[in-house]
């Protein structure tokens, strides 16, 4: 006769500190909340409606759209290094999101200097946020515009059943060697040391 084993889950306490002083609502409401919805919904469409079909190669830059703002969770149209080269039948890549020195000093605790990138931060050196990794779904390349034109074709019904259709991508950048190693390199260090070494910039000159 079997034995009943007893399944014992591992649990583990969360602890949450009471802010003394409420911050802002973080959620949307109004007319910011309808105008989400909307984007939302754009993207939507082409997810259900439309595979991926392209590759990406590590050191492509582009412009995504992330997800709705959540705590420090970065969110809106951010400039994304690709690190990772993802073939035409993955619909996800790994990307490190990017923002303008001019905007914000950098954080030594998960930022580190690309220098400039041509063609984006209007030729303001770029900072690209190691701590903030993550895989998108190929679809977040796409912009409100070309989602648009998919909608308005699909629904004249000019695009066939398991058709192809060309959508420009106009947002399309590169990363130079010295920078994608860089960013390689700090991005390694980062997983198996738990921090940004900052020493890896040393090897670029720019």
């Amino acid at each position: 006769m079997k034995e009943n084993k007893v399944t014992v889950r591992e649990k583990q306490q969360l602890i949450l500190k009471k802010r003394r002083i409420p911050m802002a609502q973080p959620y949307i409401k109004g007319q910011k909340a309808h105008r989400y919805m909307g984007a939302l919904n754009t993207y939507l469409f082409a997810y259900k409606y439309f595979e991926t079909q392209f590759a990406v190669k590590a050191g492509d830059v582009y412009l995504a759209r992330f997800p709705m703002e959540f705590g420090a969770e970065l969110h809106g149209d951010h400039f994304v290094a690709v690190l990772l080269d993802s073939n035409q039948l993955n619909p996800l890549i790994t990307v490190v999101p990017l923002k303008s020195e001019k905007i914000k000093e950098l954080n030594p605790a998960s930022d580190i200097r690309l220098g400039v990138i041509k063609g984006i931060n209007s030729g303001h050196r770029t900072i690209a946020v190691i701590n903030q990794i993550r895989a998108i779904d190929k679809r977040r390349l796409l912009s409100e515009e070309a989602i648009n034109g998919l909608h308005a074709q699909f629904h004249k019904n000019l695009i066939k059943d398991y058709g192809e259709v060309c959508v420009e991508i106009i947002n399309r950048y590169r990363l130079t060697p010295e920078q994608l190693n860089l960013l390689r390199a700090v991005t390694l260090g980062y997983i198996r040391n738990n921090y940004v070494k900052h020493d890896a910039e040393e090897l670029v000159d720019f």
